[in-house]
């Protein structure tokens, strides 16, 4: 399935903020791989926004290049919009305008995207589409580790990293025996790791999925890769 391997593990993170670094340094650390989606226009240092008791700075549009160099840039539109509240007009500009300068900034091939909040309709899947998106995930969480199915424009995760079930979810997937695919996609925000104190939840989980040979560590493209078109 994946280099003749029959699990596979990734993760999505969205907004690009600098706690995407701390939390890189611990995929790296892991020998992890993931995917991080970013908001291009709120990419600057000084927009903030509050979450609690912390301010969540965004990382500087031009530091993106070197602190994501290890793993894979996807969209998460310009300006973080309900998409389907939007003119199609303005939808498309939100997709393309992110996925096309994320390319220029990188030089990475932007395939994905996040959608903000996880809402989209109809249309939102068709301007992406056009927009050249190959995969863009939603907030919906199976708590499963079933291989994507249908369009994968409407990607679900397994779970988010602050479901209660995480570690439980981690064990059962490690237990489980490696004679069919399965997939653990988590997903979530880094700053929620400042914001709750969960910083040692996170690192439990890497250890007990890292360094196992029947498992693919890859971006979210890496992973998805048998199933684009």
């Amino acid at each position: 399935m994946w280099n003749q391997k029959m699990k596979a593990v990734t993760f999505s993170y969205d907004d690009g903020v600098t706690q995407d670094i701390r939390f890189i340094e611990l995929l790296d650390r892991y020998s992890l791989r993931g995917t991080f989606n970013l908001n291009l226009g709120l990419q600057d240092y000084s927009k903030t926004f509050q979450k609690s008791a912390i301010t969540v700075h965004h990382n500087n549009r031009a530091d993106i290049p070197e602190i994501y160099k290890n793993h894979e840039i996807a969209g998460h539109t310009m300006t973080h919009p309900h998409l389907e509240a939007l003119s199609e007009a303005e939808i498309r500009e939100q997709i393309h305008a992110c996925q096309d300068g994320l390319r220029q900034l990188t030089g990475q091939n932007v395939v994905g995207m996040a959608y903000p909040y996880g809402t989209y309709d109809d249309r939102v899947l068709q301007i992406a589409r056009e927009c050249g998106v190959k995969y863009a995930r939603t907030t919906v969480q199976t708590e499963r580790f079933d291989l994507p199915t249908g369009d994968l424009l409407v990607l679900n995760s397994t779970c988010r990293h602050a479901n209660p079930k995480l570690l439980d979810l981690a064990r059962a997937f490690i237990e489980s025996p490696a004679d069919q695919p399965q997939l653990f996609y988590l997903w979530g925000h880094t700053y929620e790791f400042d914001e709750f104190d969960t910083w040692d939840l996170i690192e439990e989980f890497c250890k007990i999925v890292a360094g196992r040979p029947e498992i693919f560590y890859g971006t979210n493209s890496e992973v998805l890769e048998p199933f684009m078109k």
